[in-house]
């Protein structure tokens, strides 16, 4: 399994929260941080334990945007 740090911002890009999960791929990160992403967050970045930008989602009105 590996950890991912995932970041919450809202569209001051402030950090709403953050966290840390242990998933078996990027991909299973992606989706558990869209679903459980707070209310007001605009971005969404995951980084490995080390902080190496991995993957942004935007979200916009409601639905979420690969950039």
């Amino acid at each position: 399994m590996s950890a991912y740090n995932i970041m919450y911002f809202d569209d001051a890009n402030k950090i709403i929260k953050s966290e840390t999960v242990f998933m078996n791929g990027l991909r299973g990160a992606k989706i558990s941080s869209s679903s459980f992403a707070p209310f007001f967050t605009v971005k969404i970045e995951l980084r490995d334990i080390v902080g190496k930008l991995l993957a942004t989602k935007k979200i916009t009105l409601g639905l979420i945007m690969p950039l």
